[in-house]
């Protein structure tokens, strides 16, 4: 519970107390936004299960879709982030992931086999400078 600055408690200083509250409730926010939980139907998150791997030449993602029939699912990839998505046999799951490695959309391989959907998705080759000589 949060405090009023003019409560003139003395275990308050400065209103430090409603400071750190402030940020301990930014803080949980960022985090929510860099790691999205997946929502049920009923709007309650469950347990996150999209795992993410960045290797050096790709980044896989392995997601748990149980009781999800392959042609109901629904992937989208850009460059910074991928989308997931299926609604079957009474099931909704949406996951969402942004990664800092800009990748090769086109490279995109999917394979759903017993509930377990893997990606991987190749990055793409980052442009380094290069010395100039002066003529």
């Amino acid at each position: 519970m949060r405090r009023n600055r003019r409560n003139n408690d003395p275990n308050d200083i400065l209103g430090l107390n409603e400071l750190l509250d402030s940020w301990m409730d930014m803080m949980s926010l960022a985090y929510s936004i860099d790691n999205p939980q997946p929502i049920t139907k009923k709007g309650a998150p469950k347990k996150d299960t999209m795992s993410y791997e960045d290797r050096d030449k790709d980044i896989a993602f392995t997601i748990d879709m149980p009781g999800v029939v392959k042609k109901d699912i629904e992937i989208e990839v850009e460059d910074h982030f991928i989308k997931v998505s299926a609604d079957s046999n009474g099931r909704n799951y949406n996951y969402t992931r942004r990664f800092k490695p800009k990748v090769d959309v086109d490279s995109a391989v999917a394979t759903f086999k017993n509930g377990v959907l893997d990606i991987v998705v190749k990055k793409l080759e980052e442009k380094k400078g290069r010395k100039v000589s002066i003529k």
